[in-house]
C-alpha cells in the first residue's frame, strides 16, 4: 500500500514551471513595447485630428475675414468654432500666422501626460503652397499624416 501511494505524484516539475516562466517573460518584453508604440501613435492620431479640425477652422476664417485667427492658445476661439479640446490631456495647442498673416502654423505640444519624451506636432501652411507636418522628439515622422493638407 505505501509502494503504490509513493508512484501517484500529482504537480508541476521545477524543469516545466522555469519553462512556462521563460515564456511569458518572453512574450512580456515583446508585447509591453508594441503596446507602448500602439498608444503613442492612438495619442499621436487624436492630435493631428484636431488639428486637422483647426486647420478647416483657419481656412474658413480666411475666407470669411481675409484673415487667420491670431496667435494664441487655442481655446476659447475654437470652442465658438464647434472645435472641444477641453478634455484633451495630452497635447496643447496653439496657432499663430505666419508670413504676414498670409499663412499660419499650428503646433501641438506634448503635455507631461503624454509620457517621459516630449514632442511636438507641427501644421505649417504658407500661400501658394500644400500644408507641411513636422514632427519633434519622440514623435515621429511615421506618425503623422501621409497626404499633406492643402
Amino acid at each position: 500500500m505505501r509502494r503504490g501511494r509513493m508512484l501517484d505524484h500529482r504537480g508541476f516539475t521545477l524543469v516545466e514551471l522555469m519553462v512556462v516562466i521563460i515564456i511569458v517573460g518572453i512574450l512580456a518584453a515583446i508585447a509591453v513595447p508594441l503596446y507602448t508604440g500602439y498608444v503613442e501613435r492612438a495619442r499621436v492620431t487624436e492630435a493631428t485630428s484636431i488639428m486637422g479640425a483647426i486647420i478647416t477652422s483657419q481656412k474658413v476664417e480666411k475666407t470669411r475675414t481675409t484673415n487667420y485667427y491670431p496667435a494664441g492658445p487655442v481655446i476659447a476661439s475654437f470652442e465658438t468654432k464647434g472645435i472641444d479640446i477641453s478634455d484633451t490631456k495630452f497635447f496643447t495647442y496653439t496657432t499663430a500666422p505666419n508670413l504676414a498673416g498670409d499663412g499660419f502654423t499650428i503646433t501641438a505640444d506634448t503635455t507631461a501626460a503624454f509620457g517621459p519624451d516630449a514632442g511636438s506636432i507641427t501644421y505649417t501652411k504658407n500661400p501658394g503652397v500644400r500644408g507641411t507636418w513636422t514632427a519633434a522628439g519622440s514623435i515621429t515622422e511615421d506618425m503623422l499624416p501621409t497626404e499633406p493638407s492643402s
